[in-house]
């Protein structure tokens, strides 16, 4: 067998596994993605997760990136589609469709485990979330939204979206469209009233604010 074939089995045995573990944690958390669930779901060894990954948590830092891989290209796309002019309300919007997808499920589910100190992905959920506040501040200044501190911004969007989808998973019955729509509205009329061209000049800020 070729050198070149190898990489290939290589590289599908990791994404099948990958795959499992995905799955099974989005179902019910780190626990269920065990060594031996994993290899049932994916038809490959035990051995297997050992050799690629180390160790189940290994196999769990790989998903958690694999997730956000996903997600942050996801989100890109979206806004793309929405255009350059396109703003906080983007972003928002962005990420309600993320968070609607069922794959969605694995950021919430491993979250609850990764922010306690002792969790082995506690390190990577806080350099995963970085990277997606950069990806918010980069939009921000992109679009031209007037926002005096686009890094503060896309972490109190991110906040607000994370915290919405955290209560729809404990509470199914929330209407999570609902909630969007009014934290749009909230950030929307906010940086309307902050937009120095839709005031006369000199004039103070809007009553009620």
């Amino acid at each position: 067998m070729g050198a070149t074939r190898k990489q290939e089995i290589s590289a599908e045995t990791r994404r099948r596994l990958v795959a499992a573990a995905w799955e099974l944690a989005a179902e019910g958390g780190a626990a269920a993605a065990s060594v031996q669930a994993v290899a049932e779901r994916s038809g490959i060894s035990r051995g297997s997760v050992a050799w690629h990954f180390g160790s189940k948590d290994g196999l769990l830092k790989a998903v958690v990136e694999e997730a956000f891989r996903w997600g942050a290209e996801f989100m890109r796309e979206r806004l793309a589609e929405a255009g350059p002019q396109a703003g906080v309300e983007a972003l928002i919007e962005a990420n309600f469709a993320l968070m609607s997808r069922p794959e969605a499920h694995i950021f919430s589910t491993l979250l609850i485990e990764a922010v306690s100190r002792e969790s082995p992905l506690r390190a990577t959920y806080a350099e995963e979330y970085a990277r997606i506040r950069g990806l918010y501040a980069g939009h921000l200044r992109a679009t031209g939204a007037h926002v005096t501190d686009p890094d503060a911004v896309a972490a109190a969007l991110l906040g607000g979206t994370l915290g919405i989808n955290i209560q729809h998973r404990l509470d199914p019955d929330l209407d999570r469209r609902r909630a969007v729509t009014a934290m749009t509205g909230i950030y929307t009329d906010a940086l309307s009233a902050a937009e120095p061209s839709r005031r006369a000049p000199g004039a103070g800020p809007r009553s009620g604010t």
